[in-house]
């Protein structure tokens, strides 16, 4: 709730207050000094339970979208929103901390911790275990009810939840569901350096994980080819796209549409060619992908 929503609910309650206490001195005064006030009036206790959940809601962590300001730094943004640096690089897949510039569009979460983006089969039990909080942390700050149904793609808020460190990589998911048409290795007499998922022209397709978009142009037998910096020495490319729907210097988030499915470049039907490069170097896609 920001501070003018609050100053107004302040204000009202204060006014309504003593507007009640004015109406019971003037009934006081008309009934005589020893008469009870009687009982506490509804509309008192209906602005008690409607402050309550309001500041209750206001305390609860979200996910804002914060402008760069001239003179910001990760440290100054961290502190005015309650959350620490390690909290936004991981959230925002920062290569270098300390490079950011006015007009950078950055997600914040009001509370140190970290966001998990829901996959197939993920618990509430087990995001709990994984990140190293209890499961009622997780439960009150998403208002979740039903602990056992967590929609693939959903956010979650895991306030105090540390990233494991040990895979050394980020968390890929599939930019495009279909069947593999080409896999990783020799084919033809030559390494295919990727994997190429059929699917019908245009179909859209998605970042495998969030990122900068570091290009987004034609380049040889890649065709219309997109590319998006992960961190970390982590980049992803998707290749023989119709159109792009992103542009270089974008961020973007985990499963945000990136292009749609075309044949340009070299290719002898619709699909999605997908790598993934690590330190420079192309590595098999199916090692990483969840």
């Amino acid at each position: 709730m920001s501070g003018l929503a609050k100053t107004a609910a302040v204000a009202l309650i204060l006014g309504l207050t003593c507007f009640g206490f004015v109406v019971k001195v003037s009934a006081l005064d008309q009934e005589g000094e020893d008469d009870e006030m009687g009982e506490v009036p509804l509309y008192y206790l209906q602005l008690q339970g409607f402050t309550a959940a309001l500041e209750e809601e206001a305390l609860r962590p979200k996910i804002v979208e914060y402008t760069v300001q001239p003179g910001d730094c990760l440290y100054t943004i961290a502190e005015e929103f309650g959350t620490d640096v390690d909290t936004l690089t991981g959230l925002n897949n920062l290569t270098n901390p300390g490079l950011i510039y006015p007009g950078d569009r950055l997600e914040i979460l009001t509370v140190v911790g970290c966001v998990h983006d829901v996959k197939e089969g993920d618990t509430v039990t087990a995001l709990a275990c994984s990140y190293g909080v209890d499961e009622k942390v997780i439960l009150q700050a998403n208002v979740i009810e039903d602990s056992s149904a967590l929609p693939r793609g959903e956010r979650i808020i895991v306030p105090g939840g540390v990233v494991s460190r040990g895979a050394g990589h980020p968390v890929f998911q599939w930019p495009l569901q279909g069947r593999i048409t080409s896999g990783y290795g020799w084919r033809d007499g030559k390494f295919h350096y990727g994997i190429d998922i059929g699917a019908p022209c245009g179909s859209a397709f998605y970042a495998a994980a969030g990122g900068q978009v570091v290009f987004t142009g034609y380049r040889g037998s890649y065709g219309l080819l997109i590319e998006v910096d992960h961190g970390a020495g982590y980049r992803s490319r998707y290749a023989h796209a119709c159109r792009a729907a992103v542009s270089p210097g974008q961020r973007v988030k985990p499963g945000q549409k990136l292009g749609y499915v075309g044949l340009t470049g070299n290719t002898t039907g619709p699909h999605l060619h997908f790598e993934i490069h690590e330190g420079g170097k192309k590595v098999n896609p199916l090692q990483l992908l969840n």
